[in-house]
């Protein structure tokens, strides 16, 4: 067991400023930490490249460099650029990091969606004495699922990646994940993970939802927001909307949120003719997703895969009603929310169809939509979500 006051340092696929679900809890899990009277750092990507070296946040040093290994897989995506810069930043890296190792001298390295990262904590491991942490947030086991890498004709590059992240978690001493869906997974590509792992979910930071300004909108509107990619499910909505939208004409769709699949989605609304209706918001800042919540009727998640979701623990913290897909690890905690705050459908047009309905028709009949102000379990808040980190990162007890 580590002392109460212990030197972590984190390191992230990315952190704030960037926006994401990764940043947004390893930014909070630090900054918490820092209030419990831990020593932090950060080390992170640097990406956008146009992001600072180093800065600091929330009192917190953060350091950027890139995790560039020297790899043919480069050449075969037809990269040379970046097998070439790999040479040369792939040393800079490490030499950074043994630097920082000696200077800092962390007690406990926490790897949170450990990707790139991975061979240069792994030689940092045979030559320093810490603990180590892995924190898994599901896209980083789920992109190995053969079937999907196959459709995608990745199965090389996710070959390397499971040998990669089962080397890393064969060699941690703890194993978090923000659901036991994610867990499991974690469970089929490292067996050792069974006897060292524990689940903690996402939090949420309910002072944000203090601020009951309303997004102005000419006409009531349903909300969904996310990154727009397949996973998310916004193409099933806008089917779902077009079907349910039918016999409840005066309601809008927003859906907040950047991401490949933009185009793609705006087309289908389009082919819907969902365009009077249906308004896309581009991507939304903390403060305007907050607005947009409080003036909604209600929120949507339509994802066909999902790890967690802390877009549905924001809804709740804004006191609206939530439909969402029974998928994942959104399924997993919202099962502990009972009716009428939740509704939980299968990820599908038809089912998500069925549940815009249903809330529609509520709402036609005159039933309110919003309930209470917050209704996130207090197990959700930031301050017991990062003490439970905090226990499996200095090993002082179960979380």
């Amino acid at each position: 067991m580590i002392g109460n006051k212990a030197r972590i340092l984190i390191v992230s696929s990315s952190y704030a400023p960037v926006l994401g679900g990764v940043q947004t809890v390893t930014q909070n899990l630090a900054k918490h930490l820092v209030g419990y009277g831990h020593e932090v750092r950060v080390i992170t990507n640097r990406y956008p490249v146009t992001l600072r070296a180093k800065e600091t946040i929330d009192g917190v040093r953060v350091d950027r460099l890139l995790f560039l290994s020297p790899n043919f897989a480069y050449l075969r995506r037809l990269r040379p650029d970046l097998f070439g810069a790999s040479l040369f930043y792939g040393p800079q890296t490490q030499s950074r990091l043994r630097k920082l190792m000696r200077d800092f001298r962390p007690d406990v390295v926490n790897v949170h969606f450990p990707d790139h990262q991975i061979p240069f904590i792994l030689k940092l491991r045979r030559e320093f004495a810490f603990r180590l942490v892995v924190s898994l947030h599901g896209h980083d086991v789920e992109r190995l699922d053969t079937e999907q890498a196959a459709a995608n004709g990745e199965m090389r590059n996710t070959d390397s990646a499971r040998a990669q992240l089962k080397s890393i978690l064969s060699t941690a001493d703890a194993v978090t994940a923000c659901s036991r869906h994610t867990l499991d997974k974690a469970n089929q590509v490292e067996a050792s993970v069974a006897g060292k792992s524990y689940v903690i979910y996402n939090g949420v930071n309910l002072e944000r939802f203090t601020n009951k300004a309303c997004y102005s909108h000419p006409r009531a509107y349903v909300l969904a927001f996310g990154r727009l990619t397949h996973k998310k499910g916004f193409d099933l909505l806008l089917q779902a909307f077009a079907e349910a939208g039918a016999t409840n004409s005066s309601v809008d769709l927003i859906i907040a949120g950047a991401g490949e699949d933009r185009d793609q989605l705006k087309s289908l609304a389009d082919e819907l003719e969902l365009n009077q209706r249906v308004h896309f918001f581009g991507e939304a800042s903390p403060d305007q997703i907050v607005q947009l919540l409080n003036g909604c009727l209600f929120v949507v998640v339509p994802s066909r895969r999902e790890p967690f979701g802390i877009v549905a623990l924001e809804a709740l913290a804004a006191g609206k009603t939530l439909l969402a897909s029974r998928t994942g690890g959104l399924g997993e905690f919202l099962a502990e929310i009972s009716e009428p705050n939740v509704t939980l459908v299968e990820p599908t047009a038809d089912g998500l169809a069925y549940g815009l309905s249903k809330l529609l028709n509520l709402k036609r009949n005159g039933s309110s939509a919003a309930t209470k102000s917050n209704q996130v379990p207090e197990q959700y808040s930031w301050t017991n979500v990062a003490k439970r980190y905090e226990n499996v990162l200095i090993g002082s007890s179960h979380p």
